[in-house]
């Protein structure tokens, strides 16, 4: 069956918010919204705009079974500390509607400006992803138009690899999925000091023909 995902931005005193990719008219798995241009991404991407936060696109398997050698999520924190996210995410409101957060246009159109000179940055392992440089060079022609990858939620994810619409090994920087999941992470003009440019890429399958 297909997995689906919320986004979580987690900001100082705990303080969590739910998006979900249903308010933007996305469908919920994975490869459908991760997405250079992708307006529910976009939204996400706003809040971490200048603001530091820890990250994770949390997909509904994430938390069975819960297995700190395959999941990087799982090798990092306690499993309780992770329940308290998934049910934040998903047990807490599923009979409830998500808290709708109020985004602008220029919200959801975060990644559709002009990216150069826009990182993705990681404070955790000080890293960063410039923008314009990864969309050049991870973009591929399919079904009429160029796409690109999304880095921001193949990065974050939680709960990958278990369900229909996952971004899966065999594609290209599948092993990378998840690895800043709960990452502390800024969308930012500025590269801070002594950090260093991933060379991180990913694409699908389809972009292994060309």
């Amino acid at each position: 069956m297909g997995q689906y995902y919320r986004a979580m931005v987690i900001g100082e005193k705990d303080d969590i918010k739910v998006v979900s990719p249903y308010d933007f008219d996305n469908g919920a798995k994975l490869t459908g919204f991760s997405w250079c241009g992708n307006n529910f991404i976009n939204a996400v991407l706003s809040l971490i705009h200048n603001n530091k936060a820890k990250v994770a696109f949390i997909g509904d398997y994430a938390n069975e079974p819960y297995e700190p050698s395959e999941d990087y999520y799982a090798s990092i924190m306690p499993e309780e500390s992770f329940a308290k996210y998934y049910k934040a995410a998903w047990d807490s409101n599923e009979k409830l509607n998500l808290r709708k957060y109020r985004f602008t246009k220029d919200d959801m159109n975060m990644m559709d400006m002009d990216t150069t000179g826009k990182y993705l940055v990681n404070h955790d392992i000080c890293e960063y992803i410039d923008i314009a440089a990864y969309i050049k060079e991870a973009a591929f022609f399919w079904h009429d138009d160029y796409w690109a990858v999304n880095p921001f939620p193949i990065l974050t994810a939680c709960g990958n690899g278990r369900g229909g619409g996952d971004f899966y090994s065999e594609n290209i920087g599948g092993e990378y999925v998840g690895t800043w999941a709960f990452a502390m992470i800024e969308y930012t003009g500025q590269i801070p000091e002594g950090y260093t440019q991933s060379d991180i890429i990913f694409k699908n399958e389809e972009a292994k023909s060309e």
